[in-house]
């Protein structure tokens, strides 16, 4: 083998570990920024938000939701977490959450809804479902909520 085959072979291989090294972090921040929620056997992959600037703008400005998808707000500390339906184009259902429990729910929330929920209590995360899913899954207050 001559140096020349040599030199491109290693540089082959150096190429091959770094493109095969940015997919594998790039699968990993993916899978890092979503969670898969159980509540009453039914399971929901959920997008984490975790930034401020994330938190405000929530699915503001998207089309749509998945019926199994949803986005979930994870809070530093427990708080009465108000949210509003700011650039929103589909309906929502909330699930405030404590300590694995849903705690408050609010149904159906038009994308025109002007004003802000307010929940009757402290959540440590809250999760947006598309409309119709707390029906259709039978969700209620006080149901465990199980992340993997």
């Amino acid at each position: 083998m001559s140096k020349e085959s040599i030199l491109k072979t290693l540089f082959i291989v150096g190429l091959s570990i770094l493109i095969s090294g940015f997919f594998i972090w790039h699968n990993l921040d993916i899978a890092s920024s979503q969670k898969t929620i159980s509540i009453r056997g039914h399971v929901f992959k959920a997008e984490i938000v975790a930034t401020d600037n994330d938190k405000q703008r929530g699915l503001g400005g998207r089309k749509s939701i998945c019926t199994d998808c949803g986005m979930l707000f994870v809070f530093d500390s427990p708080n009465r977490y108000s949210f509003w339906m700011k650039d929103m184009r589909f309906a929502l259902d909330l699930l405030w959450i404590m300590e694995d429990k849903v705690v408050f729910i609010e149904k159906n929330i038009p994308p025109s809804f002007p004003g802000t929920m307010n929940p009757p209590a402290d959540a440590e995360q809250v999760l947006e479902l598309s409309a119709g899913a707390v029906d259709k899954f039978g969700i209620v207050v006080g149901d465990s909520v199980l992340m993997n």
